[in-house]
């Protein structure tokens, strides 16, 4: 008996179990908690599903799951954008981890710190200067643990702020028609920069739960082991050889210091501003 898809309301002929049209599946039945479980099994657990594809492949041919996403290949892979909030989910994880265990990567990192000198006016008085310089180190540490809490807790905002930045740089690394435009830039990260996520993750949960010091440590990790990362993809789907990769990292490099600067020029203007204002609205 042919149908109509409950979706594009296209003919779905006898006996075909998705639409031949947009893919969709007929569904008969009412919906039952087995089957979001069967939906959800189908689409992450297991070897022979689209999320293993996609994170396997991503390491053996990162190349088939960008690049054939950007040319309308979707079907074998996670698309971009689900792949990115599976790396969300996962950091969510983490990040309620943290606060179970009561751990601030903050302190944590000061802990592990020499205590800095405090820094005395000589101008001032004995006891002036002292409290001057207690004052103003109380005040780096409280904008220190602002930054970190601010960092946890708006995670998933500095994330999608983060992948333009990068894909910004991507293109001015590489300029010109053969390469990615800037969306394609931002496909590339959400995949690459999602599978870096779902990779360390993972370890920096059981690292958090058993050794919070040697997880300050591995998080220096994250940044050599995505530009190495992001260099091997960039060669797979460029098809680039091994020189081109070299100079092209170099001037990846380049390109990511120069945008710090930028950026801590800019925080530091804003920094200043905020300083005034906030002098003159307190009187000080």
């Amino acid at each position: 008996m042919e149908r109509i898809c409950k979706n594009c309301d296209q003919l779905l002929y006898a006996h075909k179990t998705y639409c031949s049209s947009c893919g969709a599946k007929w569904i008969e039945k009412r919906i039952t908690m087995r089957n979001v479980a069967n939906d959800f099994t189908d689409l992450y657990l297991g070897f022979d599903t689209r999320f293993m594809r996609t994170f396997i492949d991503l390491f053996r041919k990162p190349e088939a799951v960008i690049n054939g996403y950007i040319t309308g290949r979707r079907m074998a892979y996670i698309d971009a954008v689900r792949y990115l909030l599976v790396a969300l989910f996962i950091s969510g994880l983490y990040v309620f981890v943290l606060k179970k265990a009561n751990i601030d990567l903050t302190q944590l990192a000061a802990s592990m710190q020499p205590e800095p000198e405090l820094l005395v006016p000589t101008d001032l008085t004995d006891e002036a200067a002292v409290k001057t310089a207690q004052q103003t180190a109380a005040m780096n540490k409280n904008i220190q643990e602002f930054a970190g809490s601010l960092a946890t807790d708006y995670q998933a905002v500095i994330l999608f702020i983060t992948i333009p930045f990068l894909a910004f740089l991507g293109r001015i690394t590489f300029w010109g028609k053969r390469f990615y435009n800037f969306t394609e830039q931002c496909v590339f990260y959400m995949y690459t920069y999602s599978h870096i996520m779902i990779l360390t993750t993972p370890v920096s949960i059981a690292l958090a739960l058993l050794s919070p010091k040697a997880l300050m440590t591995y998080s220096f990790v994250s940044f050599p082991l995505m530009l190495v990362y992001n260099a091997y993809v960039y060669k797979r789907c460029f098809k680039l050889d091994i020189q081109q990769t070299i100079l092209r990292t170099l001037v990846a490099l380049l390109v990511v210091v120069i945008g710090i600067i930028v950026l801590m020029i800019i925080g530091i203007l804003i920094g200043v501003l905020v300083a005034v204002i906030y002098k003159k609205t307190t009187g000080g």
